[in-house]
């Protein structure tokens, strides 16, 4: 009978540790709007889009966390960012069609909470990866009259691009119930060679 009160004691224990540790632990998922880059470098025929993320905190103390976060943006092509230089010949026309680009980016953060209670804004920096993939941009031109036409890609357009990036970041996370947030977050992210852009997201926090 000793050893099953034992057992069961120290069953007991480790599932406390557990769900303390697990407390510890949240999900968050949302999206929301990216805004035109401020320095469009790798991104120069695409502007505002929209975003899709998903994020991994660890609570190291109550006003200290580390987070894993991925994001899917989608950034919409504009051709009159697109400078044409057009030759000066009678009954020259041409067109320009170009493809969204996809952006995924991987962040590791630092956060650190200004408020212990149920509305917390806090402040975040951290590092990652942004991987580019550049919609294709074409060009079609013709001479009026002619049912001929010449179809070309645009310099520099249709690539790929790994870039390591830096974030500062600054949210607000607002408790509905125990372990379950409504979180607005902004980001300046910057690309190292890349582009400097600003996603704004919404997301909701699931704790474990």
């Amino acid at each position: 009978m000793k050893k099953i009160i034992l057992l069961m004691f120290s069953l007991s224990f480790f599932l406390n540790e557990d769900i303390l540790a697990q407390n510890n632990i949240s999900f968050s998922f949302g999206g929301g709007y990216v805004s035109s880059a401020i320095d469009n470098t790798k991104l120069p025929y695409w502007e505002n889009g929209y975003v899709i993320n998903f994020t991994f905190d660890y609570k190291l103390s109550e006003k200290i966390a580390l987070s894993f976060s991925s994001s899917y943006q989608r950034h919409f092509f504009n051709e009159t960012l697109v400078n044409l230089a057009v030759p000066a010949v009678a009954g020259y026309r041409y067109s320009i069609s170009g493809e969204n680009s996809s952006v995924f980016d991987f962040f590791i953060d630092g956060k650190l909470y200004m408020s212990d209670s149920r509305i917390k804004p806090y402040l975040g920096i951290g590092t990652g990866l942004l991987l580019i993939n550049q919609g294709k941009v074409e060009i079609t031109n013709w001479m009026e009259g002619n049912p001929n036409k010449s179809t070309s890609l645009y310099s520099n357009t249709d690539k790929n691009y790994s870039l390591a990036l830096i974030n500062f970041g600054v949210g607000l996370e607002i408790e509905l119930i125990d372990n379950f947030q409504l979180v607005f977050d902004g980001k300046l992210v910057h690309g190292f060679g890349g582009p400097l852009y600003f996603p704004l997201t919404t997301a909701l926090k699931f704790g474990l």
